[in-house]
């Protein structure tokens, strides 16, 4: 049994971490040795589980701070649940693993990253990265894009890497043009990241597998490190994700896995549910314990939340329940077409605002991101504030990525995709053809990009002005460094930014006067962020493990708009789901490719998002690429008991059926 807690100014009892907890959740937190499987549906409390079985383990002596590894699945979810550790443990909650998987593989691939081909300065690149390098190699590769779209290359590729499928792999599994195409892609696109030294998201999973699987010195190092180890939103995990839990749980077992496999949506992220379902089998010790007492919802939601899902076969049985009373009944708004749809959604929004209810205890959740740009204009339209979840992050801004590729490359001097980006930012001169040029040598002489700069005076027939380009830029890419030596990340940017010509002519190129002011304030902002960060390594690891997932913080001022994935986690005093017709919501496609379950589980996601009103909505006609299609409605809704529904005002007739009912009495009566 471990010490006490040590490093602490409080002293802490068991009994702390299991007040007002229900008879499941204390079994939960309660639970000793080995693995531990807690099947939590929405709602029920699961993230106050894992952090009072944490502090539960810490105040018993059974674990010390430092070898608790916790691990989430958003940057958000890691910040909230060190704010809870922190307010319940004090300062030994800072000597704790609280990570994003992600985060978690970075940190242990640094100190060992020679043992898998890397460099300890590699970079991670960014999705935009990852899609500009795809498009460089289908260009070299002579691969139509048209036919073989770089976004289903790159989906491909992040498929097989989280499935632990190598090119090799991939390639014998080919069986036609396009899967050929991926396969050589990939092959490719795995040698540059190699030469580059550089790793995308799922690269670091892949790496982190190899550490664990095949330098037993490595494992072991981290089966000691961490001896208790817990996973949120197990019911996410692909299959590089559950080894990584197995390598590091295998000798000591103690393992407690949090999730709910009706919440498993990410079926197109490569996420298994299997890993869920089957963690009996794999741990054929677990205990399961199932939290069925839900906090957030009425019972009249919950009611339909069961209906729904329990028409899904491959699922582990369990029903919501809540003592918070049946509540009202679920709004069902029948729409002519999209612009009824916002409409009636417009009408209801303000009604709720007039009442009292804040605009950010209100949600509209849809599908698709398509489906939202009608509401969003009507919303707008009549001045209520709102904000469409998913848009472009602050990291994605162009000035900040900018600043951030002459980081990466002072860090990395072999990133290619961060020198193209910032070579010519501010402009020196140096356009593409000299790009080609400086490129064209790298090949020739088997020369990564760092290397190839050193050696800029042999290349021939670059023009003065791109020379002299060249030259000042290598010079500031020196002073980048040894400011960021001197004076970590905040001293490296300002070194960029020394001589004001990259944010003048930032400036310049402004619109106007509040675009100018926008630019001036995300320079300003990186700098403050930079503030916090004493290495360049440090920013830019935190600049690249950003998600769009952590783009969902609490905004009590404005309505949400966004997609059903992106409001996981979330919950909302009244929400919206509209689309909700046959094709749209489920979707089409993926009804055609067998995952109607997983439809389902996306729609039980998007009822369990509302505590106390719901409503939801479907149009008789919508446009789909310049023509109008008339869809039945969603058979999730035929799924929702009828007593459980307040069905609103029908929608008028089509004129077709109109035509049609006019047409039939002609022919009853003879006419």
């Amino acid at each position: 049994m471990a010490s006490p807690v040590s490093g602490s100014k409080r002293r802490l009892r068991p009994e702390q971490f299991t007040k007002g907890l229900n008879p499941r959740q204390l079994e939960a937190v309660e639970h000793g040795e080995g693995p531990l499987l807690v099947l939590a549906g929405a709602g029920s409390g699961k993230t106050k589980v894992l952090t009072s079985r944490i502090g539960y383990l810490i105040a018993s002596g059974v674990v010390t701070p430092d070898r608790v590894l916790a691990i989430t699945f958003t940057n958000k979810a890691a910040r909230e649940m060190k704010v809870r550790l922190g307010a319940s443990l004090g300062s030994v909650a800072h000597d704790m693993w609280v990570s994003t998987f992600h985060s978690a593989c970075v940190r242990m691939l640094r100190p060992y990253a020679d043992r898998v081909g890397l460099t300890r300065q590699f970079t991670i690149l960014s999705e935009d990265d990852c899609k500009r390098l795809l498009r460089d190699i289908c260009d070299d590769l002579n691969i139509d894009v048209k036919q073989i779209p770089v976004g289903g290359a790159k989906v491909a590729i992040s498929s097989a890497k989280n499935g632990l499928i190598d090119p090799r792999q991939l390639s014998i599994e080919s069986s036609d043009d396009r899967s050929n195409a991926h396969a050589r892609i990939y092959r490719e696109y795995q040698q540059r990241m190699v030469a580059s030294d550089c790793v995308d998201f799922d690269d670091l999973l892949v790496h982190a597998v190899r550490l664990l699987t095949e330098h037993a010195d490595v494992r072991e190092h981290y089966q000691a490190r961490f001896s208790q180890v817990l996973v949120d939103e197990y019911q996410d995990t692909n299959r590089a994700q559950s080894v990584i839990v197995e390598q590091l749980a295998a000798e000591h077992l103690n393992l407690c896995c949090v999730g709910d496999g009706d919440q498993s949506i990410y079926g197109f992220r490569a996420a298994d549910v299997g890993n869920i379902l089957n963690f009996s089998r794999t741990f054929p010790t677990a205990t399961t314990v199932v939290l069925e007492q839900n906090f957030r919802s009425t019972g009249t939601i919950l009611d339909a939340a069961n209906a729904v899902i329990s028409r899904n076969l491959t699922r582990a049985d369990k029903r919501l329940w809540t003592r918070a009373g049946e509540g009202n009944l679920i709004a069902l708004r029948a729409a002519d077409d999209a612009a009824d749809e916002a409409s009636w959604l417009a009408d209801e929004v303000a009604t709720l605002v007039g009442e009292g209810v804040r605009p950010g205890e209100i949600a509209v959740l849809c599908r698709a991101k398509t489906l939202a740009r009608p509401i969003e204009a009507e919303v707008v339209r009549r001045g209520i504030p709102c904000r469409t979840v998913g848009g472009t992050s602050f990291f994605e801004r162009k000035e900040i990525k900018d600043l951030i590729a002459y980081l990466r490359l002072a860090a990395n001097p072999q990133d290619e995709l961060s020198f193209r980006r910032c070579v010519n930012v501010p402009r020196r001169a140096i356009g593409d053809a000299s790009i080609k040029k400086i490129r064209a040598f790298a090949q020739t002489n088997a020369l990564p990009l760092g290397d190839t700069l050193a050696r800029r005076e042999e290349i021939d027939d670059l023009p003065k002005l791109a020379r002299e380009g060249l030259d000042q830029f290598t010079r500031l890419l020196d002073e980048v460094r040894l400011a960021a030596g001197a004076g970590g990340a905040l001293g490296a940017i300002d070194a960029v930014t020394a001589d004001g010509e990259f944010v003048r002519q930032l400036l310049d190129a402004a619109v106007d006067d509040e675009e100018r002011r926008y630019r001036q304030e995300s320079v300003d902002q990186l700098r403050s962020i930079a503030g916090d960060h004493a290495t360049v390594e440090s920013l830019l690891d935190m600049a690249g493990l950003i998600t769009e997932a952590d783009d969902s913080g609490d905004d009590q001022s404005r309505v949400s708009l966004m997609t059903i994935h992106a409001a996981k986690g979330l919950e909302f005093g009244a929400v919206f789901v509209v689309g909700m017709e046959e094709g749209v919501f489920p979707d089409r496609r993926c009804m055609e490719e067998g995952e109607l379950e997983e439809e389902r589980r996306l729609a039980y996601v998007a009822i369990t998002r509302a505590k106390r009103r719901l409503y939801l909505s479907h149009a008789r006609r919508r446009h789909s690429f310049d023509r109008v299609v008339e869809n039945d409605r969603s058979r999730f809704l035929d799924e929702i008991p009828e007593e459980l529904i307040h069905f609103l005002d029908v929608p008028t007739e089509t004129t077709t059926e109109v035509l049609g009912r006019f047409a039939a009495m002609r022919s009853t009566l003879g006419v």
